[in-house]
């Protein structure tokens, strides 16, 4: 069976062109942009703008240079209204082209259809676009962003690419970041996914002579399938969510500048640095048994990914203000 995923990543929108502070938008307040022609566009909130942004694209897009068709499927963004959330789903229809091919058939070995360079095997994914409901002291500035994957098949580069088009637009712009990945590496460490850890510091040797043509070297000190102590284990959680811990990087006596995590996600290797990890989009497997009943029940598969992007919501910071 084709691996199905899921590849999750925060989300956030911010007036663009501005001096000093940045100014978040209130993605559950009303927004209203007046273009260089003088028209005024009314948003209800954000996910209103990702409403729009999925009728904009039905018809769809040829991106030439990245030989990739893009569209929305028409009628299928979906609205979810619920006490804690609320969340838009839609189907993204996407495929390359550019390389010839044959589609054989695997029982016969014969060949049912030759493909040219302009032919694009188009797939459907199911995308989530999930925002927490504002409090009364707080207002919420980010989101969560849900992409279906099939095998090495995935529409979040595209996707969020074609959304930050049609934002600029109307003046705003998006940006992405990590999910819950404390949570998320949490899951790692208890289901035994999690493969490598590499240590990596600057090295200046203590042999002059080796210094004669290149003054520092890179040191790395990998450990296969590790076990940690719980108290460093909660120190590089710690780091993980921001916060500072000048032993963090510290193994017999000797300091590190970074650390690299690789795990296993079905037969696949990722690996993630700790210096970049605000920029990680989190990968997780669709259940088997959600992926044969999305079968004959497309909304299973979205249910799943709603259930999933609570799940993380419940560990996230969703930086607000406070009223006054």
């Amino acid at each position: 069976m084709v691996n199905n995923g899921m590849l999750i990543c925060s989300f956030y929108l911010k007036k663009r062109f501005q001096r000093g502070e940045e100014e978040l938008l209130s993605l559950n307040s009303e927004y209203a942009f007046v273009d260089e022609d003088g028209k005024c566009h009314h948003f209800v909130n954000a996910l209103d703008i990702v409403k729009r942004f999925c009728d904009a694209y039905v018809e769809g897009t040829d991106d030439e240079k990245a030989m990739k068709l893009f569209s929305i499927e028409e009628n299928s963004a979906k609205m979810y209204v619920r006490p804690s959330y609320s969340a838009l789903s839609f189907i993204v229809n996407s495929g390359s082209y550019g390389l010839e091919s044959e589609i054989t058939d695997r029982r016969t070995r014969k060949v049912s259809y030759r493909c040219s360079e302009n032919d694009a095997p188009v797939k459907k994914f199911h995308c989530v676009a999930f925002i927490p409901k504002d409090t009364r002291r707080l207002h919420i500035t980010k989101g969560i962003l849900v992409f279906q994957s099939l095998g090495t098949f995935g529409v979040k580069s595209i996707t969020v690419k074609n959304l930050k088009a049609f934002c600029a637009a109307f003046g705003l712009t998006l940006e992405t970041r990590s999910v819950s990945v404390r949570m998320f590496i949490e899951k790692l460490i208890e289901k035994g996914s999690l493969y490598k850890v590499t240590l990596i510091r600057n090295r200046v040797s203590p042999d002059k002579s080796d210094n004669m043509l290149v003054s520092t070297g890179r040191e790395e000190r990998s450990y296969i399938h590790p076990r940690f102590r719980e108290n460093w284990i909660d120190k590089f959680l710690n780091a993980i969510d921001g916060v500072k811990d000048t032993d963090l990087l510290e193994f017999d006596d000797t300091t590190y500048e970074d650390i690299t995590l690789t795990f296993k996600l079905g037969k696949n290797y990722r690996t993630v640095r700790l210096t970049e990890i605000d920029r990680f989009s989190v990968v997780e497997d669709i259940p088997e048994q959600i992926v044969k009943k999305g079968k004959t029940d497309e909304n299973c598969i979205v249910q799943y990914m709603l259930e999933t992007a609570t799940a993380y919501a419940q560990k996230m910071v969703f930086t607000s203000e406070e009223e006054a």
